[in-house]
């Protein structure tokens, strides 16, 4: 029934592909009725084959980069201490500082806002202003944090856009 390199969806107990989609690429078959799977972050686990089904090359493309696309690594809240940060540098505007630091927290809040509806609800059923939203806050997040980045190296800058 399965052989190796076949690409599949895994399945939920009611035989309808599990939300949100997963896929994976069959790596061995050990036996008639399991298979070995090796899965979007490079693990591996054995699955029955009755909670599997065969996909075509096409919406496996689609749906692993939706699964890569949920598993970016988003930007935390930056946990800093706002006035020893302003003294370190006396030369910037504390007011300055504090006004990058909570548009930074914005961001974050925004991007995560997003990755929570893509999940409960589809990419594709994500409204304009929100999306607009949200291509704004990945712009902002760099720029945020590449001034934050210049007053302290340990602050990593990241790589969204």
């Amino acid at each position: 029934m399965y052989k190796k390199g076949d690409k599949v969806i895994i399945l939920d107990y009611n035989q309808k592909p599990i939300v949100p989609n997963v896929v994976a690429v069959v790596e061995d078959v050990i036996k008639e009725d399991r298979v070995r799977l090796l899965m979007p972050d490079n693990g591996c686990c054995l699955e029955f084959t009755d909670r599997l089904k065969k996909i075509d090359e096409e919406k496996y493309a689609k749906i692993l980069h939706a699964v890569k696309e949920r598993d970016k690594e988003l930007p935390v809240d930056l946990q800093l201490d706002i006035r020893k940060f302003a003294s370190k540098h006396p030369r910037r505007r504390k007011d300055e500082i504090l006004q990058m630091f909570e548009q930074d927290k914005k961001y974050v809040s925004i991007l995560n806002a997003y990755t929570g509806r893509v999940m409960m609800y589809g990419k594709e059923n994500i409204n304009d202003h929100f999306l607009f939203e949200y291509k704004d806050a990945l712009y902002g997040i760099v720029k945020t944090r590449s001034f934050l980045h210049e007053l302290d190296e340990t602050i990593p800058v990241p790589d969204l856009v």
